[in-house]
């Protein structure tokens, strides 16, 4: 008969763990002393013991542990637990790649330096792109919370986020809203777009939003101070003479971070206005 102890030595696991194996169920000794109360175990014990490190490095807790060597009598049961723990880590691989890629994200825009950017009126043409959008009537405070549902799907795969305004004019309720994200071409965002309509019950869709000639303006400062920018850029339309092509498309180029709020003074928003 071997000594806790000696087990201990054998098997490398401490004598705290064998006690802590007794109290479970898992692996109980051969014969406990009435007067000492000294633990001893059998010669079997030893492979039984290291059978249950081994498990406890692959990362099974002590209930499937348990289970295994209490239940398991051949390969192919040990298989089936073996094929399931597979599977856990699988699921845990993507978790943890999921988190790396939005932590990735993040670090990118706590990086990222603003750009200097012209205070006058551009003209320019701008080319199609891939967008995954929630398109909403409502209020214009609200599209907040449809960037988060697009941000939650399609945050690591993003190129940039914007609104379209479909109004010529503006709404306290039930104004025409689409929250939009620039992405790349990629057959399998229709999926990812098919679990936001299952899940928020919104009108979602994933396709190639056309560009154009436009006037843009960059805004510099707060959201609430839009007014100033907007009304330069409807001047310098008018006076040229142009036909306004609805939606109007509003670009958030630096604005409030994933975590803090930053200063609004510093938030930069691309207006766009599309002409015939």
């Amino acid at each position: 008969m071997l000594a806790i102890g000696e087990l201990s030595r054998i098997t490398q696991l401490s004598v705290k763990a064998l006690r802590i194996y007794h109290e479970k169920g898992i692996l109980v000794p051969d014969k406990i002393d009435g007067q000492s109360k000294y633990r001893y175990y059998s010669g079997e014990a030893v492979q039984k013991a290291l059978t249950i490190r081994l498990l406890r490095d692959m990362g099974f807790s002590l209930d499937e542990i348990k289970t295994i060597v209490t239940e398991c009598t051949d390969e192919k049961q040990l298989a089936k637990y073996l094929k399931g723990k597979i599977k856990e880590i699988d699921g845990s691989i993507r978790e943890f790649k999921a988190r790396q890629e939005s932590l990735s994200i993040l670090l990118k825009s706590t990086k990222s330096r603003r750009a200097e950017y012209p205070e006058e009126v551009q003209e320019k043409v701008i080319p199609d792109i891939y967008i995954c959008s929630v398109r909403f009537k409502g209020r214009y405070v609200d599209v907040g919370r449809y960037f988060n549902l697009l941000f939650r799907k399609f945050g690591r795969f993003s190129r940039g986020a914007f609104s379209l305004y479909y109004d010529g004019e503006y709404k306290e309720e039930g104004a025409d809203i689409e929250a939009c994200v620039e992405v790349e071409k990629r057959p399998e965002f229709e999926k990812l777009i098919e679990e936001i309509i299952l899940d928020a019950n919104v009108n979602a869709g994933y396709r190639l939003l056309k560009g154009g000639k436009v006037l843009t303006l960059v805004h510099k400062g707060p959201y609430e101070e839009l007014h100033r920018s907007y009304t330069k850029l409807y001047e310098e339309f008018r006076s040229r003479k142009l036909e306004l092509k609805l939606p109007v498309r509003e670009c958030y180029i630096k604005g409030p971070g994933f975590i803090f709020r930053g200063n609004p003074k510093k938030y930069l928003t691309e207006l766009i206005l599309p002409y015939e």
